[in-house]
């Protein structure tokens, strides 16, 4: 591999590695208050936690350092391995046990860790490490978050601390307890070491393994062999090692991750004995038994040595419900996750908390935690989004009235009292116009500026609005000795537009009936306006038809709406020609003919009676 080569994939693989633990510790210490609500839910937690951490080596040991683990056991694994169709290893181990192996290189850990991965516990097991390990940048942390057990190799100061966390995992299930009684890796140091102490007490030494510490040991299992049945043993073997050299040597972790080395083949060897035939309460006893399985590990590499594989059983065990066990024989795989996808499991907490602070504040965490110290600025850049946001709001279309006219307005030109006055007037001048078409053809409209005095007496004459307007006549006085100026000629559009306006000063009238009120008494024959307050209807008296006018739709002349006055001693007679040429939309040609005429009310009246043929 050339050094570029080497240098990418380092940065690949350490970028992926650190990330991936940081991401893990932060999701570690967002589940620490959920030990103050409930432990249960902080154990589940961290179990989580592990579980993405050992998801994270699997997949780092797939894509840098490819290797195949080869799988045997005795015949009290029978019925505990099996491979599935796709290939992969099934440990159908209990969800309680203590798991013991030799140690030879600084990955044993992982390969075991991926044993639990395949039983489906890999949330649950617990390693008891030494206590220097935590001073380690990053992983360090992850370590003390993820509840492992920490030795300082002073019994008498580990004895208690050990106690007080096996306790809890009596409580824990599931749980895998994994432990080293070796107490570190095989090298020429320790193998010297291990060689020396056996001469001292006498005993045969071993090739392949170092002798076995059995107070930690044997203090576990007492702790645990109410809750757990079980004690599972590794042997653990690595293809490609000569016989004299050291897997540790070779297999480096510069070499398995960098360079591309990885052990061509991992051999384990697994057997299984249970706990209350172990004598634990026994130190000699004890010592006895872990040494005689540690001299078989021994026996056991050394055949793989011989034979280039480990022992493995292939028989059929009957059980006493009628189902056979049988030996798995040899089962090879290589490590591996289940899928593709489950990498992300180490991200997804710190994804979905940046996902939450992108949602809620529009930004990513390394934006939101700089901008704790610029909150000042934030809450100005606020207050201008606002009022940006409220003038964007007035450049839309406003309705004034529902049936006026449609205003736009400009922010930039126009301010909010500006556009409210703007509204306020075109609703009144949309109110007027519709007012105004949409008044009924027989109801009273009294000009507001009119000069004409609000007498009792008056009558006003509707007006309806069509191509030519007629004015209206300002009253009718009783008593008036000339009626012929109540016919009005009609008037311009020009001039009803300024009458609207409310100019009534300046606009011209025509002569209105009566103008100048006539203190002379009335002629004779001319009869008074009938006052309805004060009119006494006689007995056998039939009433005066009222003379109702007739409105042209295109000009024309209005009639008022006059009752000819009663008398006790004589009635006046009805017009009933006149009251039967009253045709609606239809003017009154023989009146209209007399308006054009200068001539005294007693001659008008004459005229109508001669041409109806009533008899003075």
């Amino acid at each position: 591999m050339s050094g570029e080569s080497k240098i990418t994939q380092a940065i690949a693989l350490g970028s992926y590695f650190l990330s991936g633990c940081l991401a893990i510790n932060v999701s570690q210490v967002l589940g620490a208050p959920l030990y103050l609500v409930n432990e249960d839910w902080y154990n589940s937690w961290i179990s989580f936690t592990k579980q993405s951490f050992n998801l994270l080596t699997i997949t780092l040991t797939q894509w840098w350092a490819p290797t195949t683990v080869r799988v045997s056991g005795d015949a009290s694994m029978r019925g505990q391995l099996f491979k599935s169709v796709e290939g992969n290893l099934i440990c159908n181990f209990p969800v309680r046990l203590i798991l013991i192996a030799n140690h030879q290189i600084y990955t044993d850990w992982l390969y075991l860790w991926w044993i639990a991965h395949c039983g489906g516990a890999a949330g649950r097991v617990y390693i008891i490490l030494k206590e220097s390990l935590k001073n380690i940048p990053v992983i360090g942390w992850g370590i003390q978050l993820s509840q492992f057990i920490l030795l300082k190799r002073n019994w008498e100061k580990d004895k208690p601390h050990l106690s007080k966390h096996l306790q809890k995992l009596n409580n824990h299930d599931p749980m895998w307890l994994l432990l080293f009684p070796e107490g570190t890796n095989l090298a020429p140091s320790t193998r010297l070491s291990s060689k020396e102490w056996a001469v001292k007490n006498s005993i045969p030494d071993m090739q392949h393994t170092l002798h076995p510490r059995t107070t930690g040991i044997q203090f576990c299992l007492q702790e645990l062999r109410q809750t757990v049945g079980y004690l599972y043993d590794c042997t653990i073997a690595y293809e490609g090692v000569p016989r004299g050299q050291y897997a540790q040597d070779i297999y480096t972790l510069q070499a398995q991750y960098l360079q591309g080395k990885p052990p061509e083949k991992v051999h384990m060897y697994w057997r299984r004995f249970q706990i209350s035939k172990i004598p634990v309460d026994n130190t000699k006893s004890f010592e006895s038994w872990l040494r005689a399985r540690w001299i078989e590990k021994d026996a056991y590499i050394e055949h793989y040595y011989r034979t280039g594989q480990m022992p493995c059983d292939r028989g059929i065990t009957a059980m006493p419900d009628g189902t056979k066990r049988k030996g798995c024989g040899y089962i090879e795989t290589t490590i591996k996750a289940t899928a593709w996808h489950e990498f992300l499991q180490a991200f997804a907490p710190i994804g979905a908390l940046s996902l939450v602070l992108y949602t809620l504040y529009n930004q990513l965490p390394q934006n939101f935690i700089s901008s704790v110290g610029n909150i000042n600025q934030r809450a100005i850049m606020d207050k201008v989004n606002s009022i940006g946001g409220r003038s964007a709001a007035l450049k839309k279309t406003l309705t004034a009235y529902s049936g006026g006219p449609t205003l736009t307005f400009d922010s930039d030109q126009v301010s909010n009292e500006q556009a409210v006055a703007l509204i306020q007037k075109a609703t009144k001048q949309a109110t007027i116009q519709n007012l105004s078409t949409k008044l009924p053809t027989n109801s009273s409209l009294k000009p507001s500026n009119s000069s004409v005095s609000h007498d009792t007496r008056s009558i006003y004459v509707p007006i309806k609005r069509a191509s030519s307007v007629p004015i209206l006549p300002k009253k009718l006085d009783a008593g008036s000795s000339k009626i012929s100026k109540a016919i009005i000629p009609t008037r311009p559009k020009a001039a009803v537009s300024e009458m609207s306006k409310g100019d009534s000063a300046q606009t011209k009238r025509p002569p209105s009936i009566n103008s100048k009120p006539n203190t002379t008494a009335p002629a004779k024959k001319l009869p008074a306006i009938a006052q309805p307050s004060k009119a006494k209807k006689p007995a056998n008296t039939t009433p005066a038809s009222p003379v109702k006018r007739s409105v042209p739709q295109t000009g024309g002349t209005i009639i008022p709406n006059v009752k000819p006055a009663t008398t006790q001693s004589k009635p006046v007679p009805t017009i009933p020609k006149l009251a039967a040429a009253r045709q609606p939309n239809k003017p009154v040609t023989a009146v209209g003919k007399l308006a054009t005429k200068k001539s005294s009310g007693a001659a008008v009246i004459s005229n109508v009676k001669q041409q109806n043929g009533i008899k003075s």
